[in-house]
């Protein structure tokens, strides 16, 4: 690996970190660059602007759950097992990746203003059509219903493994609970994965 490419990804983990604890607009160059063993000018080379860097570092986030998706739906699987799976994918991974869902969280207190400026939704997207390309499938195989509503079982695919891990600290206080007790998770997990398999499935 070149050496530029090396001290680009640093900056761009260096960044994840502090960015998500932060937000963009708590976050310091200085601290960035401390963090990645480097100068604020090579900051400034390689990604322009404070802007810039967290705008890859939105595509970067997104592009590990691109590839993580993009490996489950490339599989020559039924309908159903891809649904199932899928949700148990993005469930572990968003389990697995704190920085991700806190990245999300910031960029929606920002109103998605820098998501439209990455390629983010253009990764995302390529999940969001392959799975309506199954659920079509599905229905076309007399497996799902056919009166579901694709985009809304995708939205809630999507939003009920998210919710599960962005309420993690206020509903531990509110309910008193461990919310990452692993067979808690797996429980959940399950739930969810009926709930979707319940409304879908003939």
């Amino acid at each position: 690996m070149r050496k530029g490419m090396i001290t680009q990804n640093k900056i761009l983990s260096a960044a994840e970190e502090i960015f998500s604890k932060k937000g963009l607009y708590g976050a310091r160059i200085d601290e960035i660059a401390e963090c990645a063993g480097c100068n604020k000018r090579m900051i400034y080379a390689h990604f322009g602007s404070k802007e810039g860097l967290y705008t890859a570092v939105l595509d970067s986030v997104y592009s590990k759950l691109s590839i993580t998706e993009e490996n489950l739906l490339s599989q020559s699987l039924s309908p159903s097992e891809t649904v199932s799976l899928y949700i148990r994918l993005l469930f572990h991974f968003l389990k697995d990746n704190p920085n991700f869902i806190k990245m999300v969280m910031w960029e929606n207190l920002n109103e998605a203003k820098y998501m439209r400026m990455s390629n983010a939704s253009n990764l995302k997207n390529i999940s969001v059509k392959v799975l309506e390309n199954v659920l079509k499938q599905g229905i076309e195989q007399g497996v799902f219903k056919e009166d579901i509503n694709i985009r809304e079982v995708i939205i809630s695919i999507n939003m009920f493994c998210f919710s599960c891990f962005s309420n993690v600290y206020t509903m531990t206080d509110i309910m008193h609970i461990d919310f990452f007790n692993a067979e808690d998770l797996e429980r959940r997990l399950e739930i969810l994965t009926d709930m979707i398999l319940n409304y879908i499935l003939k």
